[in-house]
């Protein structure tokens, strides 16, 4: 005859073991939004920016962009894009990005990866409406310069080009007409006149940009953050009678 112990143990290792595969399953939906806790933890205890600046939010075409800073100098700007975040990881850690910037201009590239993800335009737009309202109740008067998801190589190759054209078009949407709203199509310097990527603005994997990409990207971002963004002086100034 089996031990009453025994069968106890082995019961108790069941449950046990049940409760861990449980909790395992728990914890595989946890990444998406805590996987990048440590990137996020390091830009929020980077110096708070000076008051009035430009900050530059969203996923990896901004993070990897290491002299974003150097290619739109003397503009006071603050890159605090992380991981290949999608929209919700931008909802999800808003609150140690964007109050804190005391930004008067915030330039907005995400959304890439949420198609990548199968999200539907139709979601990643409405969390990017989430998120500008959001901005705009963290900064009172702030300009925000959504700007387009690129039709890399990749995004071609995946077949995701048709996604991609009614993110863009949302976006053109959500500033079309409102003020404090700015819409940005970087695609036409990153192609052929022809509409075909300039391949030598890609790195190897067909998605993010080599210099040349960062490059072409400054000619068409500087002029409209210099026509909306306004130096503190000119943020304080009274009006003209």
């Amino acid at each position: 005859m089996i031990n009453q112990n025994i069968i106890n143990a082995r019961v108790i290792a069941a449950i046990l073991a049940a409760a861990s595969l449980v909790h395992g399953a728990e914890r595989s939906d946890v990444p998406a939004k805590h996987k990048y806790v440590a990137e996020v933890a390091k830009l929020a205890a980077l110096p708070v920016p000076a008051a009035g600046g430009i900050l530059m939010v969203g996923s990896s075409i901004f993070r990897k962009w290491d002299s974003c800073a150097q290619d739109l100098a003397p503009l006071p700007v603050t890159n605090r894009g992380f991981g290949g975040s999608q929209t919700e990881d931008q909802l999800y850690f808003f609150d140690k990005i964007v109050p804190s910037s005391r930004a008067a201009l915030v330039v907005w590239y995400c959304g890439s990866n949420d198609i990548n993800a199968k999200k539907t335009p139709d979601s990643i737009l409405q969390r990017t409406k989430e998120w500008i309202g959001r901005t705009q109740a963290s900064l009172p008067g702030v300009h925000i310069l959504l700007v387009s998801v690129i039709r890399a190589p990749q995004k071609r190759d995946l077949g995701y080009s048709p996604q991609v054209a009614e993110v863009n078009k949302g976006l053109l949407a959500l500033a079309s007409g409102q003020p404090g709203l700015s819409y940005l199509d970087v695609n036409p310097v990153l192609e052929t006149p022809a509409g075909e990527p300039v391949m030598e603005c890609y790195v190897a994997d067909r998605l993010h940009l080599t210099p040349e990409g960062y490059h072409r990207m400054v000619a068409v971002l500087r002029p409209i953050i210099d026509r909306n963004w306004k130096t503190p002086s000119e943020q304080t100034a009274p009006h003209a009678p």
